[in-house]
């Protein structure tokens, strides 16, 4: 097989440096081009990159970076981590002549771009088709917020079985889906002494002051209305161009706290049929299969879409198994607060699952059946 050729908008970031490590040494795409700002345009990539490069390839190293406005038509592939203010213009740009897989939030509301997560909704690939009426003859193809892709995947199993009437989920997120730079000020300050708990009241999330060791910020700005809406859009049905989003009532409560990596999550689920335990994990055991047979053949797949464990997930233990890509799952119970329902513990690698590397699979199935 031809490999084709993929380039990295946003190549020196932390999302971008996540692509550039799911694309190198990958058995169906060559990394061709890495992208950045004017800041790093002209260095090679190992210079201009300031972050964790280990099993990185010297070869990749030395690559020069090329500026936004170098990025041309002779690609298959662009992936983008570019910042979200930015990566509208520049997607839609890119989008006029090559197909683009994102990891931000530019386009993922529009009504002709779907929200992809290979496991769960594979088959809203088929809105790709659609963007060719923006005159364009790629398509752009973004994945969820790294919050909702761990919700979405353990919920998906149990809404096409058993239905939902309403959701409950409260997320415990770890710093590195804040960025490089709040990865930066924890890390500095677990080398300091911290005050006393602080008099008065602030609102941390604006505060560049901010205090994340010993503590937990209770506010991510706009990260709730993102899970909510794009929940319900992921776990929709296509038909006739369109995604009619799942009907179900969802809410959420998102905080950070001063893990490294890893996004964990209490969910509670009210169904439509009454279930046992065993019966979702049954229905888990189920799903794993039929990812495995559809979704197996990709590179980037787990050996299981869902780890359910007997215990609750944790983060140091638990969130890279299938090299970051599997849904972990613990602690599923009845709910005593509904007649019918079920609560269980969900950790997702923000990192890996919810980021590049998730994308990255997304590109393989759009690959597999002739999109690229």
């Amino acid at each position: 097989m031809e490999k084709l050729r993929v380039g990295v908008l946003g190549a020196t970031g932390a999302a971008g440096l996540e692509f550039v490590r799911a694309l190198c040494g990958h058995p169906w795409f060559e990394l061709e081009e890495l992208y950045a700002s004017g800041r790093s345009a002209g260095r090679p990539f190992g210079e201009a990159c300031t972050l964790d490069l280990s099993g990185i390839p010297e070869d990749v190293k030395e690559r020069r970076v090329r500026g936004m406005g170098e990025v041309g038509k002779g690609l298959d592939l662009i992936c983008s981590a570019l910042p979200s203010e930015v990566a509208r213009e520049v997607e839609g740009e890119c989008a006029r002549h090559t197909p683009v897989i994102s990891t931000t939030s530019a386009f993922r509301y529009e009504d002709d771009v779907p929200i992809l997560i290979t496991e769960v909704n594979a088959d809203h690939h088929r809105l790709l088709g659609l963007q060719r009426r923006r005159g364009w003859e790629g398509w752009i193809a973004p994945g969820p917020n790294c919050t909702t892709v761990g919700l979405a995947v353990s919920l998906c199993p149990i809404y096409r079985e058993l239905g939902i009437k309403r959701v409950i989920m409260s997320s415990y997120q770890s710093v590195s889906g804040g960025g490089y730079a709040l990865i930066q000020k924890w890390r500095a300050q677990r080398r300091l002494e911290l005050p006393k708990p602080l008099e008065g009241v602030r609102e941390p999330i604006r505060d560049p002051e901010v205090v994340l060791e010993g503590n937990v910020i209770g506010y991510i700005e706009k990260e709730e209305a993102k899970v909510k809406r794009e929940t319900l859009k992921i776990l929709g049905d296509y038909a006739d161009g369109r995604i009619e989003p799942a009907r179900f009532r969802i809410d959420c409560s998102c905080v950070r706290v001063p893990t490294l990596r890893g996004h964990f999550e209490t969910v509670f689920v009210e169904t439509e049929r009454a279930c046992s335990e065993e019966d979702v994990k049954a229905i888990y055991e189920e799903f794993n299969e039929r990812c495995k047979r559809e979704f197996g053949d990709l590179p980037s797949s787990p050996e299981k879409a869902i780890v359910v464990l007997d215990r609750s997930p944790q983060p140091i233990f638990d969130v890279g198994l299938g090299g970051g890509m599997s849904t972990v799952v613990g602690r599923i119970e009845r709910i005593e607060a509904y007649d019918s329902g079920i609560k269980y513990q969900v950790l997702s690698d923000n990192t890996q699952r919810g980021a590049a590397k998730g994308m990255v699979q997304v590109a393989e199935y759009l690959h597999k059946v002739g999109f690229l």
